[in-house]
């Protein structure tokens, strides 16, 4: 008996592994119009509630079965501003009776579109509209139940475009003491979306933009198209007057039609991708672009299709997926604002809410009877290709977190699905505050809620791919390598993506720590030779601090490049830079000069421009009894000093940031500190900043 046992064992084993080496692919794709019967309708996508009365084009739930006769799962995508879990779960229940496809093998999520029906009640100030809540669970049901039906022999491959031009971030850091009022009646957002172009109060955006627009194509046996699901991290494109799918179902449309012109069977799929701080508007221009959304979305197809052209399909596929379902608390009002809120809907007197207050009195109330969200998070594993699916906004800096920490090649996150937990800032964001960080149903959760998610869809990943993730290290630029072989005390890249520590690269223990208001992973001085376009990263200064303290020395050095955000410096709010050695690097506006200059006090006031929003690099060298201040290798201050160390301190105190007494900020990025331990020649900062 245990003979045939362990015979059948091994058997199964290998059966497993050819399972695995021969996936063999099946595939169906669906598309259901869910566009709603009844009009008017309630429509989501604003602060306060609104209706529409007509129809501009129709709304679908697109759907991809996929199996490789181990696993089988789908993947649907409804034009929706978001998706309440209730409903979803509800879905796939029903599902699962009439195809017997797992409740946790189902992917459901909103495109973001802002002119649909609402399905999901305190939506901001929207209710849920109860006849289009009734409606759309069995249109999602008869698109999952379609494409299963359709199974047939597939293949598959997957692939990414570099889609830069496309997507911005929309949130941006305001100067000190330009602060704005928060819903509650404070002045605490340092940090808000749509700054406009040409914002002198404006700094700079405070999180990355991904991008990448990323796909998996589906064939049939024959090589006739079949479906692509794509994934954007760009908020939406609308702007109807009236019910209407957005950039995303223009996309899928104009998609089909270009791959598949005669075949009314293929669909095309655009999902949401890491995107709550992201938008098509790039701020950083001085004017707003003048293109339509059907020519931007006409040039996304067209990157899709000729990346589509080169790639090679297969039909051993492997799937795999993995779910969990951790709790959450949300940030519950204290007292005061519940008070607050209470007496506000009390004076409403049964209104909907007319204005911002309102609204989060209303969120306020709803939170402290709802302290606790349970969030659905998955991971499928098609190939060589990461999906995970966060039902949240999340910022597009979360979305790259994933992608660096994936085992798996290639990996995006789609968004929104299986419910709507709302945005989810990174901690460092709550800082800044802002609309993403309002409590409300829809920013509600608690603050280390990002962290935790990454954590919790990473080792999702690991489980689906059977792989170990992997740790982000910031590659080595040419002027990092060159920095590197002066061989620095201390380097201090800033390229991490999260945490208190700014690490040192040498390995000689120099780390410096992050003080609040300061937001991470932002693009940094890139060299034109360099080939990568998005491998540089740097750190934005909105209020916070780098610290670092060093062994002291009579000598040294201290590199770095800078970028200084503001467009103009009001007197007396000159930007402080950086402070060590009782020297003060400051930003300030000279009379008759029509550009910031950077200069150090105390002595002379230095002529050396940083003109806004572009990088320039920085060195200042100190020998006893002297220093100097370098700027684009060019030397622009040459002093009689006596440096300050402190006493006799060991060791030599540097704030990156602005002052050390927190009184005075720079706005801007910084990246690559180095500290060198001796007095660099100019011939060797000259070699740095040309990566020689």
């Amino acid at each position: 008996m245990k003979k045939h046992f362990f015979l059948f064992a091994a058997l199964l084993a290998v059966g497993l592994f050819t399972a695995e080496a021969r996936a063999e692919l099946r595939a169906g794709a669906a598309k259901v119009d869910v566009t709603p019967l009844v009009l008017p309708v309630i429509r989501n996508g604003g602060f306060i509630e609104a209706t529409d009365n007509k129809v501009v084009d129709p709304l679908h739930a697109r759907c991809l079965v996929l199996d490789d006769r181990v696993t089988r799962l789908a993947i649907v995508v409804v034009d929706s501003c978001m998706l309440p879990r209730d409903l979803c779960d509800e879905v796939k229940r029903a599902a699962f009776g009439k195809t017997g496809i797992p409740f946790d093998r189902i992917l459901i999520s909103a495109t973001h579109c802002h002119s649909a029906p609402s399905s999901m009640s305190y939506c901001l100030g929207s209710r849920v509209d109860p006849r289009y809540r009734a409606f759309l669970p069995g249109k999602l049901v008869e698109a999952i139940v379609a494409a299963n039906a359709g199974l047939q022999p597939a293949k598959a491959a997957w692939g990414r475009v570099d889609a830069a031009e496309f997507t911005a971030c929309r949130r941006w850091s305001f100067l000190k003491g330009n602060e704005l009022a928060d819903p509650f009646g404070n002045k605490t957002v340092r940090a808000n979306m749509h700054p406009g172009h040409d914002n002198a109060n404006a700094v700079g955006p405070t999180g990355p933009a991904d991008p990448w627009l990323s796909f998996l194509s589906v064939q049939t046996a024959d090589g006739s198209p079949l479906s692509v699901l794509a994934n954007f991290s760009m908020h939406y494109f609308g702007g109807h007057p009236g019910v209407s799918a957005d950039y995303a179902g223009l996309f899928s449309e104009r998609l089909a039609k270009r791959l598949a012109p005669d075949d009314t069977a293929f669909v095309g799929i655009m999902s949401q991708g890491t995107s709550g701080d992201s938008w098509w508007g790039d701020y950083s221009r001085d004017k707003r672009r003048a293109w339509s959304m059907q020519e931007y979305t006409g040039q996304l197809v067209d990157l899709v299709a000729k990346r589509l052209a080169k790639l090679e399909h297969s039909e051993e596929v492997p799937l795999s997926m993995a779910e969990a379902r951790p709790e959450f608390f949300r940030r519950t009002p204290d007292d005061d604002r519940l008070k607050w809120a209470r007496d506000m809907l009390a004076k409403m007197d049964g209104q909907r809410p007319r204005n911002r207050p309102e609204v989060y009195a209303e969120q306020a109330v709803w939170i402290h009877e709802n302290p606790v969200e349970e969030v659905s998070l998955q991971a499928i594993r098609v190939g060589g290709l990461g999906i995970t699916a966060i039902p949240c906004e999340v910022y597009a800096l979360t979305g790259l977190k994933l992608k660096s920490a994936s085992p798996l090649p290639l990996t995006f996150n789609i968004s929104l699905a299986n419910g709507a937990s709302g945005y989810i800032p990174p901690p460092e964001q709550h800082t800044l505050g802002g609309y993403t960080t309002w409590p409300a149903r829809t920013a509600g959760l608690e603050v280390n809620a990002e962290p935790r998610i990454v954590e919790a869809c990473t080792r999702l990943l690991e489980k689906a791919s059977g792989q170990g993730g992997k740790k982000y290290v910031e590659p080595l630029s040419s002027y990092a390598k060159a920095v590197m072989a002066s061989k620095p005390a201390a380097f201090w890249r800033l390229g991490e993506q999260a945490g208190l520590i700014a690490a040192d690269a040498t390995g000689n223990g120099n780390d410096a720590s992050f003080r609040l208001g300061v937001a991470f992973h932002l693009p940094g001085y890139r060299h034109p030779t360099e080939k990568e376009k998005h491998a540089s990263r740097a750190a934005h200064f909105a209020g916070g601090r780098v610290v670092a303290e060093v062994p002291a020395t009579e000598a040294f050095t201290v590199e770095f490049w800078l970028w200084n955000g503001a467009i103009k410096s009001p007197r007396g709010r000159d930007s402080y830079v950086a402070e060590f050695a009782g020297l003060h690097l400051r930003i300030f506006e000279v009379t008759n000069v029509k550009e910031p200059v950077l200069t150090i006090v105390p002595g002379r006031v230095g002529r050396a421009p940083v003109s806004p929003r572009i990088w320039h690099h920085v060195a200042v060298v100190g020998r006893a009894g002297n220093y100097q201040l370098w700027v684009n290798g060019v030397r622009h201050l040459d002093e009689q000093w006596e440096l300050n160390h402190n006493g006799q301190s060991p060791k030599m105190k540097l704030v990156f940031g602005g002052s050390d007494d927190g009184l005075i900020d720079f706005a801007g990025k910084l990246d690559e500190i180095a500290f060198f331990n001796r007095a660099l020649t100019g011939e060797e900062i000259k070699k740095h900043i040309t990566g020689n």
